[in-house]
């Protein structure tokens, strides 16, 4: 979806491109042109992460401080030489595409209503961030978070603290690989995560460990998606709808197909084409808040699949721990610049947001 979303009633009125935000879709943006248009980006960058695996300090920050000046105009970064390898990725892909292709009879089996969490399988068309699609997105999902037993660091948690967590549900009665091939690929973009949270700290100017106390079990999501391809006449459906993600960050991995485009500020639609062995790594509302608005939480979507192949996903979505609280930084806030935002809780958000 991309002129699809331009709203205009006259040549001489302003033109709008309209998002999902905050749990509801209408928030928008006008398309600048000339004069008007902003210094802004159009292309995505990519970061080499191969510092963020040195022992020293120095280098560590030098590379934060690269990843904080594209999260502060950007919003969304490719990362190269992330230390995951490239065959747990391959397998994820593989029985990603061995369910999905599953009779739909047997998916919904594992329907997310049957889960008090909503964690299993989303059927095509269940979803719409985007009302003026009458048929909704396009894709089918599986959507589970955190399991302490897949934790390369697991924590002491108390049973309060396990209680807060959602119980996923797998198909291991017809299709046991699932399970094992997509909770190894999540412990390994989780300890990913773990460690990009830490250069976002260094980015931030704070301690490394800044946030390492708020994500021990952190609210860790993943969604692998299967678009179907459609009609080019098709204008029921779409892909998903432009939209922010509400957690931390994101970190996506996407086959060849494509269809990523972010969106920037003079409300043009810049592609994320995929780029082998990379993930895309864009801010979540969460990290905008905690920056006091510093880094940006960038709108994006996905166009609708056209042609005769399907297009398959992997994004996963790093949050907080759920007793966790996303407060303001310190060196994010001044007398000058005082907090945007009021403190919330993990819990608390997800209530709003959900």
């Amino acid at each position: 979806m991309s002129s699809t979303t331009v709203v205009t009633t006259s040549e001489n009125e302003p033109q709008y491109e309209y998002f999902y935000q905050d749990g509801r879709f209408g928030a928008k943006r006008q398309v600048l042109t000339g004069d008007k248009a902003f210094k802004t980006f159009t292309e995505i960058p990519v970061v080499d992460l191969t510092l963020a695996f040195s022992e020293n300090l120095e280098d560590r920050k030098k590379l934060a401080r690269e990843i904080a000046e594209v999260f502060e105009t950007v919003g969304f970064m490719y990362i190269k030489n992330h230390g995951v390898d490239q065959a747990i990725t391959d397998e994820a892909y593989r029985v990603t595409k061995e369910y999905f292709d599953l009779p739909v009879e047997k998916k919904m089996q594992n329907e997310v209503w049957k889960n008090e969490g909503l964690r299993g399988y989303q059927a095509s068309n269940s979803e719409r961030l985007d009302s003026r699609f009458k048929k909704g997105e396009a894709k089918e999902g599986y959507v589970f978070s955190y399991d302490e037993e897949w934790d390369m660091v697991p924590p002491n948690l108390t049973e309060v603290q396990k209680a807060m967590h959602y119980v996923n549900q797998w198909p291991d009665d017809f299709f046991p690989e699932f399970k094992k091939g997509m909770m190894t690929y999540w412990s390994h973009v989780l300890t990913l995560g773990r460690r990009l949270m830490r250069l976002f700290a260094l980015g931030l100017d704070v301690d490394e460990d800044y946030f390492d106390k708020m994500m021990r079990a952190p609210l860790a999501t993943i969604r692998t998606h299967r678009y179907a391809p459609t009609e080019p006449s098709n204008e029921d459906e779409n892909g998903i709808g432009a939209h922010t993600d509400f957690e931390t960050f994101t970190m996506l991995s996407q086959d060849s197909v494509g269809g990523l485009e972010i969106l920037n500020l003079n409300g043009q639609w810049i592609p994320a084409p995929p780029i082998e062995g990379t993930f895309v790594v864009n801010v979540g509302d969460w990290l905008q808040q905690a920056s006091n608005g510093r880094f940006v939480s960038t709108v994006h979507q996905v166009k609708r699949v056209t042609g005769n192949k399907p297009r398959y996903s992997i994004p996963f979505f790093f949050g907080l721990d759920f007793d966790a609280y996303c407060e303001v930084l310190p060196t994010c806030q001044s007398s000058d610049n005082p907090p945007k935002y009021e403190p919330i809780n993990i819990a608390e958000k997800m209530k709003l947001t959900m």
